[in-house]
């Protein structure tokens, strides 16, 4: 539910942004700035929430959430937009991170819970990422006859947030079970050898990963605008990648340990690449949601074995780990936008999906040196379980 919310209000900014007749520059601040925040502040609120607990950090992630987009419906101007994009981003970096924790706490130490438990989590995120923008979309057409677009788009947003915290506010902190398999020893719980290198390549993969998303969200919709796609057609294809992730995670539910193997990060890191590059000449809609989906699909691989890296056979500052995670999926997020929307406004709305691709290209080439240093200290074979 905090995806579909946090979603529908990124889309609300741009859409916001659109309507005041933003440059391509300032649309993708909105963007930058509010990842920045959150990538920034990642790395404290997860030890926060190691420190006073999951609930009370992600009920304070909520109040701070809500208060932006009912701010955010009055704003009647780019400068407060971006004002409030930066509590809007400060906000998430409050609940992602304890919300992983938790997840971790209420799995133990076992592989196949934990990994089950956060397959689950990731199908759940990824579906409301896909309804978010979607539902701004439609919404935002459905007020323009009224002028209450903005105003009905991020005040619904800001009510489905209270209903998470009230959510949030009655759910257990503990497992009703303890975890069967808790000995340290025991191979569920041991972590790989090469979990070092693993953990690099996963989460280069995710920075890559998600510098795409930061273009399809902040870049993409002046494009769609400039070739005359309106605000449904946006937000639907804005989904695409988000519905491509949701295919991924549920296959991925499946149990299995390609968690612990190299070549599926490089496989869909070369396939978004590609796709990608595509884009450069691409007119149809259809042409851009099925890159988007394959996008989002070869995103989640990374994701997951990021997340799982870390949160794995850990037992203290789960909480941190979590933080870090995430301030890697936001760093290339912000820094998308910040980089990209200079080449959309000097050079062409499409170059961004060409430094995409070089960004891509990059790290598949660190994912290979790090395994191959990996495996020349300790050679081993890559399978696990």
């Amino acid at each position: 539910m905090m995806d579909v919310a946090f979603r529908a209000g990124a889309q609300s900014y741009q859409e916001t942004g659109l309507f005041l007749k933003a440059s391509a520059l300032n649309l993708s601040r909105l963007g930058a700035i509010s990842a920045f925040c959150y990538s920034v502040l990642c790395l404290v609120a997860g030890s926060v929430s190691d420190r006073i607990g999951r609930k009370a950090t992600a009920a304070l992630a909520c109040a701070g959430l809500a208060t932006a987009y009912v701010l955010a419906g009055l704003a009647g101007d780019i400068g407060r937009l971006l004002v409030l994009s930066i509590l809007s981003g400060a906000s998430g970096a409050f609940f992602w991170p304890a919300i992983q924790a938790w997840i971790a706490d209420l799995s133990g130490r076992g592989r196949q819970r934990l990994a089950r438990r956060l397959g689950l989590f990731n199908v759940a995120w990824s579906a409301g990422l896909a309804v978010g923008p979607t539902y701004i979309g439609f919404v935002w057409a459905s007020g323009a006859a009224l002028g209450l677009s903005q105003r009905i788009a991020f005040w619904s947003t800001a009510g489905l947030v209270l209903l998470i915290a009230a959510i949030v506010l009655v759910t257990r902190t503990r497992p009703l079970d303890p975890d069967p398999i808790a000995d340290e020893n025991h191979d569920e719980a041991r972590v790989h050898p090469h979990q070092a290198s693993l953990l690099f390549g996963a989460r280069v993969g995710t920075f890559a990963s998600w510098f795409a998303v930061g273009v399809i969200i902040s870049l993409f919709p002046k494009l769609a605008e400039v070739l005359g796609y309106d605000e449904r057609v946006r937000g639907l294809l804005a989904s695409c990648y988000h519905v491509g992730q949701l295919g991924l995670f549920v296959l991925a539910l499946r149990p299995g340990t390609w968690q612990f193997r190299r070549w599926p990060l490089v496989v869909a890191l070369w396939l978004s690449l590609v796709g990608m590059l595509s884009l450069v000449w691409a007119r149809s809609p259809l042409h851009f949601g099925l890159v988007f989906a394959a996008a989002g699909a070869c995103a989640s691989v990374a994701y997951t074995a990021s997340l799982f890296h870390s949160l794995h056979g850990r037992v203290e500052d789960r909480g941190k780990l979590a933080g870090i995670h995430e301030a890697v999926l936001a760093s290339g997020s912000f820094l998308s936008p910040l980089i990209a929307g200079f080449l959309a406004e000097y050079i062409s709305l499409r170059a961004p999906f060409v430094l995409v691709a070089v960004i891509l290209a990059g790290a598949i080439v660190a994912q290979i040196v790090a395994w191959r240093s990996s495996m020349a200290r300790a050679p081993i074979r890559e399978e696990v379980g």
